[in-house]
This record gives structure tokens, C-alpha cells and sequence, in this order.
């Protein structure tokens, strides 16, 4: 009898020391996918398009990288790895808004809705980003472009409003995406009567 939970035991150890290596593996891989996509994210606002898909092509091999693992661990899909997905999502949607490609879907990006909508409620946030920048180089029509699509992400996306549970952390999305859409509604009817 003892033997048996001996030989469970030295396995046991086996199997976590690998599960303990490649977690450490994942947390290095996320955070190198959240880079990627940060200076994705970057590099469209600064319409530097041929940089910008470039850095999304590699965040998207990382992706598939940390997915080969995930696949294996998917117990391990939590913490940075979630918000790597989340900013992969992001940068997805905010090139194809920039550059007018097609959106990646979460089946395309091999991640989870939750991930995505999380993602969405990012890349609308960041078009204020792109608006204020618009309005900054007095390109209001251009600004007025972005506002639409951000007013009517938002639309979109308040209508997932689920309780915390189904989609942590959204409820807190939508109420500053909320104050963010009222400040940029204010910033461009400034910048109509010259005031910007």
C-alpha cells in the first residue's frame, strides 16, 4: 500500500515540476505578448501601418506559441496570460479600425469571447486616443469618423453588461467608457466651434 503512493508521488512530482516550468514558460511568453500588442497598438496611432502589422504578425505567432502549451494546460489560462489575450484582442481590433481590414474574431485569435469583449471594451478607449490626436492636427472630420465608431462600439458592447461572474471586470469597462465617451462628445463639439 505504501509503495503505491510512493511511486503516485515521485509521478506526482514529475508531472508538477513540468506543469511549474512551463507555467514560468507562459508568464514570460504573455508578457512578451502584451508588448508586442502594446507597441502594435502604438505604432497604428502613429499610422505607421507596414511597423504596425508587423509587430501584430509576431503577437499573433507568440499567441499560437502560448496557446501549443495552454493546450496542455488550459488550467493555466489565468492572470497575465488572460490579459495577454485581452490586449492581443485589442490590438486586433484597433489596427483593423486604423487600416480598414477585417476584423480577427475570437475564433480567429484562438481565445476566448470573454477575452475578446474585454479586449473590445480596450480598443474603444483607445480611439480616444486616435480622436484627440485627430483633433490636436485639426483633421476633425477624420475625428468625427473615429467618434462614430467609438459611439457605436459602445452601444454594442454596454448591451453585454452581464453580472461580474459571466464577464469580470466589464460592468467597470462600460461605466468609464461611459465618462470617456461624454468627455470626447465634449472635446469635438469644442474643437467644431474653434475652441480646440
Amino acid at each position: 500500500m505504501l509503495e503505491e503512493l510512493e511511486n503516485y508521488l515521485n509521478s506526482a512530482e514529475e508531472k508538477l515540476s513540468l506543469r511549474f516550468d512551463n507555467r514560468e514558460k507562459l508568464l514570460l511568453m504573455s508578457r512578451e505578448l502584451i508588448r508586442l500588442c502594446g507597441e502594435t497598438i502604438s505604432l497604428s496611432h502613429r499610422q505607421n501601418k507596414e511597423e504596425a502589422l508587423k509587430k501584430f504578425s509576431q503577437a499573433l505567432q507568440k499567441a499560437k506559441d502560448i496557446q501549443q502549451i495552454t493546450s496542455k494546460y488550459p488550467d493555466l489560462i489565468y492572470g497575465d496570460i488572460v490579459t495577454s489575450f485581452q490586449e492581443l484582442a485589442e490590438a486586433s481590433i484597433v489596427t483593423s479600425i486604423y487600416f480598414r481590414d477585417k476584423p480577427l474574431l475570437p475564433s480567429d485569435l484562438g481565445i476566448s469571447d470573454i477575452c475578446y469583449i474585454l479586449g473590445v471594451a480596450d480598443a474603444i478607449g483607445e480611439m480616444r486616443r486616435a480622436i484627440l490626436e485627430f483633433l490636436r492636427k485639426g483633421n476633425i472630420e477624420k475625428a468625427e469618423e473615429f467618434f462614430n465608431i467609438m459611439e457605436k462600439l459602445y452601444e454594442d458592447i454596454w448591451k453585454l453588461e452581464y453580472p461580474k461572474s459571466l464577464i469580470p471586470g466589464l460592468r467597470q469597462k462600460i461605466d468609464n467608457l461611459r465618462r470617456l465617451l461624454e468627455e470626447t462628445r465634449h472635446d469635438l463639439f469644442l474643437a467644431k466651434l474653434g475652441k480646440v
